[in-house]
């Protein structure tokens, strides 16, 4: 294979970029429904493809050859990207701006129910460099850079999808529902969770890195690291009243010394309710120790649709269940809790022994039991370097 370069692409090779894809995807069954006309389709979908390549938040890449040739390119756009996008395609499309705009609309129902994620929106390789693996390195250089920060990806295939292939190897999965707009013009929803399963030590425990900041890490433990209950007594209770929230930020943080707690940063989230049920919502927490919620396990552990598209009433359960599932040091297989509520606010979700997400949840004074173990795996958000100034001096519940 010859030498190439994997660069950013900059803002004046936009134009050369967008007509390269456009030529790329000439062909392709779906920009021939979505731009019949022949005469049309390349000018229509090289201004299209300038669009996105302006927006803001856009990621693309190009790989060049030794003589600055383009071979391939990528492009690739965050979930909560300007909307103001779709009417500069409106213009661009013309005539065929309502086909651009069922693809859009459709895209909002089959995309994740999770955030944030970056959309893989063209993937291309020239005629004469294709199957030389550049795609894969495309694909590979951008997703090593998200699954640094922890961030999933999706995208909507033109082609059908069984599995293999290059998306099957990089860990995609089918999610939502196939997005039909013509007999021939079908595309298939894929999401891949952040491949986040760095392990670190740090205060005497390992870590799962779910995900990577410039300055800081999100943590989780490795395993399930005690037994425990989520609150004292049966009755309605929400996270931040909760026994166990107690226990973390008190007990548990005060195994770390005073060091390592000054790294430990706080970390402010909204006390949501569940999903599925209507239980109540419970304002604003700021922890330094907390456990995750339902859509943070959706998030950073995989998503097959299940969150938005029930199949279930009580449970998700689907391809990302063995990612999930966890054990006890001494390798016992044990649930883990959840800090959301379940059906109702007497009952948390959990994390089954094998890695379902009991959305309808269990007593939240549930203890563990020989044959039934239960309890905590928490997670932090830890400060890069010992810089942070954290007043751990005084008892955090005080």
């Amino acid at each position: 294979m010859k030498p190439l370069t994997i660069i950013p692409v900059q803002p004046e090779e936009i134009g050369d970029v967008a007509a390269f894809i456009a030529a790329g995807y000439y062909d392709d069954v779906f920009f021939k429904w979505t731009v019949p006309s022949d005469e049309e389709r390349l000018q229509i979908v090289t201004d299209y493809y300038k669009v996105y390549l302006n927006a803001k938040g856009c990621i693309s890449h190009v790989a060049k050859s030794h003589e600055g040739e383009i071979l391939g390119a990528t492009v690739w756009l965050p979930h909560d990207v300007d909307g103001s996008i779709y009417d500069d395609i409106d213009q661009v499309a013309g005539l065929y701006a309502p086909n651009f705009r069922a693809v859009a609309d459709s895209s909002h129902y089959s995309e994740p129910a999770i955030e944030p994620f970056y959309q893989l929106v063209g993937v291309v390789t020239s005629q004469n460099a294709r199957g030389m693996g550049i795609g894969a390195k495309l694909l590979g250089h951008q997703l090593e850079i998200l699954d640094a920060k922890g961030i999933p990806t999706y995208l909507e295939a033109s082609t059908p999808y069984n599995g293999g292939g290059i998306y099957g190897k990089f860990g995609y999965q089918p999610v939502g529902e196939l997005m039909h707009f013509a007999k021939n013009a079908v595309l298939y929803p894929l999401y891949r969770p952040a491949k986040k399963k760095s392990v670190m030590e740090f205060g005497g425990y390992d870590w799962l890195v779910l995900e990577e900041e410039a300055d800081n890490y999100l943590l989780i433990s490795k395993d399930v690291l005690e037994p425990a209950i989520y609150h004292e007594k049966f009755e309605p209770v929400l996270w931040n009243e909760c026994s166990i929230r107690k226990y973390l930020n008190d007990v548990f943080l005060g195994t770390f010394s005073k060091a390592e707690r000054e790294r430990i940063l706080e970390s402010p989230f909204k006390v949501d309710g569940n999903p599925w049920f209507s239980t109540a919502t419970g304002g604003m927490s700021i922890d330094p120790v907390f456990l995750l919620s339902v859509e943070e396990v959706i998030q950073y552990f995989g998503d097959s649709g299940q969150l938005k598209n029930p199949t279930n009433p009580f449970e998700i359960d689907d391809s990302f269940n063995e990612e999930r599932a966890a054990t006890l040091p001494d390798g016992t297989p044990a649930r883990w809790l959840l800090r959301t509520p379940g059906k109702t606010s007497d009952f948390t979700c959990t994390v089954t022994n094998g890695g379902k997400i009991s959305i309808s949840g269990d007593f939240v004074n549930r203890a563990s039991t020989p044959l039934f173990q239960v309890g905590i795996r928490p997670a932090i958000r830890l400060k890069k370097e010992g810089d942070a100034k954290n007043d751990f001096n005084q008892p955090f519940w005080a």
